[in-house]
């Protein structure tokens, strides 16, 4: 179907409820509405190039160092972006007949935020501008290639796959994404291995208390230190994110802070280090999907029927 401009159904041809009828059919079949996805989906041509862009959002504003966010948590209170940073890995484009394609990512092992494997570090936060201390450059694209075609979707995993994620952060063999001389700030111990979310927001009441999701595979078993390598982690917190009908050519994945901290009360220090005990991170890890009991019951799977709302598409 073409794309006709509106002006030709006028209400005198079609009458008013005609009118509408034929504009929501043309913007559906055109790609419009909403926040540009569209069930027809997206081309890619023979190059094979992705772009996908990120974005930080509170609610419904984008928002960035040095932007001054109202509104947050049970107590409709302020604060300001310290450090957000996040891993992404395994990005799949989805075909309209349930199939994916992996993205074979643009980059090599001494690219700084995504390399020859599959994972990707997205920077937020920039340091020196505003209230961000993070140790970091920008980064919010991932880029890559798939075959040529039509696709109507993404899908990704927040967090790195167990195979990369406890490697040595200080040895020159492992990729430069994965290292702490690199990307200060994102690696925990050779036990814990990386840290697959960094959120931190510094609240603007008094004292300037912080509230921090630190997200992370925890009770991992091994001693690398030691020669034993990590065997198996009993809460391995990594996000399924989907969006089945997106368009990277009009939209972005935002990362909603007001989301993810929803039941916080900012007048407080809230600091979520993914630890099976803390009381902290029932909020986020419920709007993250993830199953966590603050008796140390948790699985760090994936809630079964329900789906993460901290990440969301937006209009670029």
């Amino acid at each position: 179907m073409a794309c006709f401009s509106t002006s030709r159904y006028s209400k005198s041809l079609l009458g008013a409820a005609s009118a509408a009828l034929a504009l929501s059919a043309l913007l559906s079949a055109c790609g419009g509405g909403g926040d540009g996805g569209s069930s027809n989906g997206w081309s890619v041509d023979a190059s094979g190039a992705v772009k996908l862009q990120f974005a930080a959002y509170a609610g419904s504003t984008p928002i960035q160092c040095g932007t001054a966010v109202a509104g947050l948590g049970s107590k409709s209170s302020g604060a300001q972006i310290q450090d957000l940073r996040f891993y992404i890995s395994n990005v799949k484009l989805l075909k309209a007949d349930g199939s994916s394609v992996a993205l074979t990512l643009s980059g090599t092992d001494n690219n700084n935020y995504q390399g020859t494997d599959s994972v990707s570090l997205i920077t937020l936060s920039q340091t020196g501008v505003g209230s961000c201390t993070a140790a970091a450059s920008l980064n919010k694209l991932i880029q890559g290639t798939v075959p040529a075609g039509q696709y109507v979707g993404v899908t990704m995993t927040l967090g790195v796959p167990f195979s990369l994620n406890h490697l040595n952060s200080t040895d020159p063999a492992t990729p430069a994404v994965l290292r702490s001389d690199v990307n200060p700030g994102m690696s925990w111990n050779w036990r814990g291995g990386r840290k697959f979310t960094k959120v931190e927001l510094q609240s603007t009441d008094t004292g300037s208390p912080m509230t921090l999701l630190h997200l992370g595979s925890t009770g991992c078993v091994g001693d690398p230190a030691n020669g034993v390598a990590i065997t198996s982690c009993t809460a391995p917190n990594r996000v399924p994110l989907t969006f089945s009908s997106f368009n990277p050519n009009t939209q972005a994945i935002a990362l909603d802070v007001k989301t993810l901290f929803a039941s916080a009360d900012f007048s407080v220090a809230n600091s979520c280090m993914s630890s099976p005990t803390d009381a902290k991170c029932v909020g986020p890890f419920g709007v993250l999907a993830l199953t966590f009991n603050s008796d140390g019951t948790g699985t760090g799977q994936p809630i079964s029927g329900q789906t993460q709302s901290a990440f969301k598409a937006v209009g670029l």
